[in-house]
């Protein structure tokens, strides 16, 4: 039987550790998953966490393990910080432990995560009536300086979900609501949440333009001090092709001006001022290795679908394509052959949830 108190949580970075944190800091029974046994030993042996930021506390976490049956064991809720470019892997490794009546969320499922979610499990035998759902952005603004010290920047004032399947959506409201009141909204659909992508937007392309100082280890605040006006307006123009490419699916998506509105309370008559207006942005500092998730995640799971799903219905996206040709010029990597293009993505089954 599956508890209601226990909530699972897979992946120990950045948005793993927080969440894991936040949670047993509300009360709630929490287990931790991490990819690799040699990372348990980092953790202090009581699992007490520091968590600190916009929210305080010295929270437990119930359990770590490196074994992926345990931490999802009854667990009525099971969310998924791994990056989006690695969701496949954990769908492969949760496949033969779940339980029937179990609710999986891709926090977020970046571009269409819920597809190659569902597609993973069946592919390796999963026959269990579970519930496959994503967030259309990760709720916390949040960073961990140490092992078990995370902290929390800022939190979203809203955060839309949907499941994969639409009749889902209202009882994955209900669950998430009881661990984020009053912020967690339904989607109509995943194309919703998928077009939602910001992160393809405010991450490649600063990295690139910002190459030279990430590869010198420069210190530098990523949105404040990497983002110029000239940078905000290239970003501004590749966030028309995303809108443009919904509205190909008769989807309306707010533009990246008025997501941090809604989302931050940012105000500015420009998209750079209301970067430099978001609080929660003032202190993330930029990556200090090229091979950042800011590339490989957004990249992967947020560019490269983009463009397929325009192809799919004649919307051309030159900008978002010529970032990606760019980033797989620097990292010697095909993002486009190792992305979700149309052989992980269905596009005809994307347009029939479009029409449904």
């Amino acid at each position: 039987m599956l508890d209601n108190q226990k909530v699972a949580v897979i992946s120990t970075g950045n948005g793993g550790q927080s969440m894991a944190a936040f949670f047993s800091n509300m009360g709630f029974k929490v287990s931790l998953y991490a990819r690799e046994k040699e990372r348990i030993a980092m953790f202090p042996k009581d699992n007490v966490f520091r968590l600190r930021g916009i929210v305080y506390g010295n929270p437990t976490v119930s359990h770590i393990s490196h074994i992926m049956a345990d931490v999802i064991k009854d667990a009525h809720i099971i969310m998924v910080t791994t990056p989006s470019q690695y969701q496949f892997v954990v769908a492969r490794e949760m496949a033969p432990c779940l339980e029937e009546g179990q609710i999986i969320v891709l926090n977020p499922g970046r571009t269409f995560g819920t597809m190659v979610f569902k597609k993973t499990l069946e592919e390796h035998g999963c026959t269990k009536e579970v519930v496959i759902a994503e967030a259309e952005t990760f709720i916390f603004a949040c960073r961990c300086p140490r092992i078990a010290e995370p902290f929390i920047h800022g939190i979203k004032s809203r955060v839309r979900v949907a499941a994969h399947q639409k009749r889902d959506t209202k009882k994955v409201v209900s669950k998430m609501s009881k661990l984020f009141p009053e912020l967690i909204e339904p989607a109509e659909s995943i194309l919703h949440t998928g077009f939602s992508n910001i992160g393809m937007v405010f991450h490649p392309l600063p990295i690139l333009l910002n190459m030279t100082r990430v590869e010198a280890q420069e210190k530098f605040l990523f949105y404040k001090q990497g983002i110029s006006p000239l940078v905000a307006n290239i970003l501004s123009r590749l966030d028309r092709e995303r809108i443009d490419v919904a509205s190909g699916y008769g989807i309306e998506v707010l533009p990246a001006f008025d997501w941090l509105g809604e989302h931050y309370g940012s105000e500015g008559d420009t998209l750079y001022e209301r970067i430099q207006s978001t609080e929660a942005y003032a202190g993330i500092y930029a990556p200090i290795d090229i091979d950042t998730r800011y590339i490989f995640e957004d990249m992967l799971t947020g560019c490269v679908p983009i463009i397929f799903a325009g192809r799919a219905v004649g919307v051309p996206t030159p900008i978002i394509h010529s970032a990606i040709l760019w980033a797989s010029t620097i990292y010697e990597t095909d993002f486009i052959q190792n992305g979700r293009n149309d052989a992980m993505i269905d596009f005809d089954e994307l347009k029939s949830i479009a029409g449904s």
